[in-house]
C-alpha cells in the first residue's frame, strides 16, 4: 500500500476488457447513469454487511466514496489484532484501486468474499474477482480462500426484515481465481495508457457492445459511424447463424443483396417468411399489411381496453411471500375505447400505482378486474411473456385464489398486439423491431418517447420503484417519480390505441 494515486479501478479494467473505446469514454467523457441494478446491488450489500457483522468479533466498515485515508485505514485494520472483518477495504497497486466487499480473518490469513446480486456463479465473475485478489495479495495480504456470495434464488421473504437465508455463500472459487490472476498485470499494463490518450480508439460497433454488459456509449458510437443509405441485413429479427455466416463470407451488408432463398423464416407469433416481407418492404419503402388482417380484427369486440403492466425484479424482496427475482407488478394503466366513432385521450386513463404495500398483489388484481369489466377485448403488447405471465403467477397467490376464475376470463379476453403486428403488419420505419416504441414511430400518433428526463422504458420504471421504496428519498422526489411513472404507463396504453386504430384504418 504505497500510494493513494490511481488511474484504474476494477470496474474500469472490466470496461476496457469489453472494449477499449468504452474505457476511453470512462476516462474522458464518462456518463454517470443511475439504474435499478445498482440499487439491487446496494440493497444486497447492506444485507451482506448485516450477516457478517455478527459472530466474527470486531469489524471495520469503510463503505462510502473513496478518499485518501481509506488505504491507510485498511492497512491498519489488516495489521490490527482485534479486527476480524473488513467491509469495503481499499487497496492500490500498479495505479489500480480495488474495494474488497468483505475480508474475514482466518487462522493463517484472510478470506475474500465478493458479493454479487445474481442468483448464481457466472463465468465473468472469475475475471472480476481475480483482479481484486491480485491487487489485495500484491499489497501484502495473505488470502487463504476466495468465495463468491450471491442471492439464494429459493429464498422467500416472510416479513419482519428476516433475510437470514437470502445469502448463498457456498461457492469457493479459490483455484479458479488463482489461475486467472496471472493475466491481471498485463490487463493493467495494456489499459493504463488509455487514461492519457487524447483520441478515442477506432473501434467499430459489434457484438461486444452488449457482451457481457450493455454499453452506455452506443449512441455516441452510432452517431460517428459512416452514414449510409443501405439497410443492413442485421436488422432481421432472429437472424439465423447460417445467414450471418453467408453474409460475412460474401462481405454482404445490404439487406437487398441477400438472396431470397436464404430468407426462409418461421417463428411463432410472426407471419410465414417474415424475413422476406421485411426485405420487400424496405425495397419498395412501403408498409406491408396481411390480407388476413381484416378477418383478424373482426374477431375483436368493443369496448376495447388497452392494458399495460410495470413490474420490478426486487433482488432483495420487501413484499412478504415473494422471492428475489419474482416479477412483482406494481403498476397498471388502462385506456377504454367505447366504439369506433369515439376518440380517447390521455386523461381517459385509469391507473393503479403502489410500491410496498404488503397486499399489493391482491389490490393490483382487484382494481384491474374492476377497470376492464367483464366484456370486450383487452389489448396488451408482448402480453404473453409479461401481462399474461404475471396474471398466471398471481393466481397462485393465497390472497388472490378467490379471483382465479375472473383472472382466467381476463386472460381469455387478452390479445397480444406484438403477435397481431408480427402476423399482419410491417413498416420500414420499424427497422426490424416489433417493440411498441418502434412501431409507434411508423404510424400516425400523438405519442412520443423522446422527451428528455421522462421515463422511456421498463428498466427506468424499475429504477423509479427503487427510488420510491428508498427511505432516504425526499418527498418531492417521490412525487416526481410517481408522476413520471403515471405519464409513462398511460403513454403505453395510448400508443396501443393508436396502433389498433391504425390497423383498423388500413382496410376501412
Amino acid at each position: 500500500m504505497i500510494s493513494n494515486n490511481y488511474k484504474l479501478t476494477k470496474t474500469k479494467i472490466l470496461s476496457g476488457l469489453q472494449c477499449h473505446k468504452k474505457l476511453w469514454y470512462d476516462f474522458h467523457q464518462q456518463i454517470s447513469k443511475d439504474n435499478h441494478s445498482i440499487h439491487i446491488g446496494n440493497r444486497f450489500g447492506e444485507e451482506v454487511k448485516k450477516k457478517y457483522q455478527v459472530g466474527y468479533g470486531k469489524f471495520k466498515d469503510f463503505t462510502g466514496p473513496f478518499d485518501s485515508t481509506k488505504v491507510k485505514d485498511t492497512e491498519e485494520a489488516i495489521n490490527s489484532d482485534n479486527i476480524n472483518v473488513i467491509f469495503e477495504g481499499a487497496f492500490i497497486y500498479l495505479d489500480t484501486l480495488i474495494r474488497a466487499d468483505v475480508l474475514i480473518r482466518k487462522k493463517n490469513g484472510w478470506e475474500l468474499l465478493e458479493a454479487k446480486s445474481s442468483t448464481k456463479l457466472k463465468s465473468e465473475y472469475i475475471e472480476d474477482i481475480a483482479i481484486q485478489s491480485f491487487i489485495v495479495k500484491k499489497c501484502g495480504v495473505n488470502l487463504t480462500s476466495i468465495k463468491l456470495i450471491h442471492i439464494n434464488k429459493d429464498f422467500i421473504y416472510e416479513g419482519g426484515d428476516n433475510y437470514e437465508d437470502l445469502i448463498n455463500d457456498t461457492n469457493d472459487i479459490t483455484s479458479k481465481v488463482i489461475l486467472k490472476e496471472k493475466e491481471v498485470s498485463s490487463y493493467i499494463k495494456d489499459l493504463i495508457p488509455l487514461a492519457v490518450e487524447k483520441k478515442s480508439p477506432n473501434i467499430s460497433m459489434g457484438d461486444h457492445c452488449n457482451n457481457p454488459h450493455t454499453c452506455d456509449y452506443q449512441s455516441r458510437c452510432k452517431a460517428i459511424e459512416p452514414k449510409t443509405n443501405i439497410t443492413s441485413y442485421e436488422i432481421l429479427p432472429w437472424c439465423p447463424k447460417k445467414l450471418k455466416k453467408y453474409c460475412l463470407e460474401k462481405k454482404i451488408k445490404d439487406l437487398q443483396k441477400v438472396p431470397t432463398d436464404l430468407l426462409v423464416s418461421q417463428r411463432e407469433g410472426y407471419v410465414q417468411d417474415y424475413h422476406k416481407i421485411i426485405q420487400a418492404a424496405h425495397k419498395c419503402n412501403k408498409p406491408w399489411f396481411s390480407p388476413d388482417l381484416k378477418n383478424a380484427i373482426k374477431e375483436f369486440n368493443f369496448p376495447y381496453y388497452f392494458m399495460d403492466f410495470e413490474y420490478v425484479n426486487q433482488g432483495v424482496p420487501i413484499i412478504k411471500g415473494t422471492q428475489p427475482y419474482y416479477r412483482l407488478p406494481f403498476q397498471w394503466s388502462v385506456h377504454k375505447w367505447e366504439s369506433i366513432d369515439k376518440k380517447i385521450k390521455p386523461s381517459d386513463e385509469k391507473p393503479f400505482l403502489e410500491f410496498d404495500d404488503q397486499d399489493i398483489e391482491r389490490r393490483f388484481v382487484e382494481s384491474l378486474l374492476k377497470a376492464v369489466g367483464e366484456n370486450g377485448t383487452i389489448f396488451a403488447h408482448n402480453a404473453g411473456p409479461v401481462e399474461i405471465s404475471i396474471l398466471k403467477k398471481l393466481k397462485e397467490k393465497d390472497n388472490c385464489k378467490h379471483l382465479v376464475d375472473k383472472i382466467d376470463k381476463l386472460i381469455e379476453r387478452t390479445v397480444d398486439t406484438q403477435v397481431l403486428v408480427g402476423e399482419n403488419f410491417y413498416h420500414p420505419k420499424m427497422n426490424g423491431k416489433y417493440k411498441l416504441k418502434e412501431i409507434i414511430k411508423a404510424i400516425p400518433s400523438d405519442v412520443s418517447y423522446e422527451e428528455k428526463d421522462n421515463i422511456a422504458g421498463g428498466t427506468e420504471a424499475q429504477l423509479a420503484w427503487f427510488i420510491l421504496t428508498d427511505n432516504k428519498t425526499l418527498k418531492n422526489e417521490k412525487e416526481l417519480q410517481k408522476k413520471l411513472l403515471t405519464d409513462y404507463c398511460a403513454k403505453d396504453t395510448l400508443a396501443l390505441y393508436y396502433l389498433v386504430k391504425h390497423l383498423m384504418d388500413s382496410y376501412v
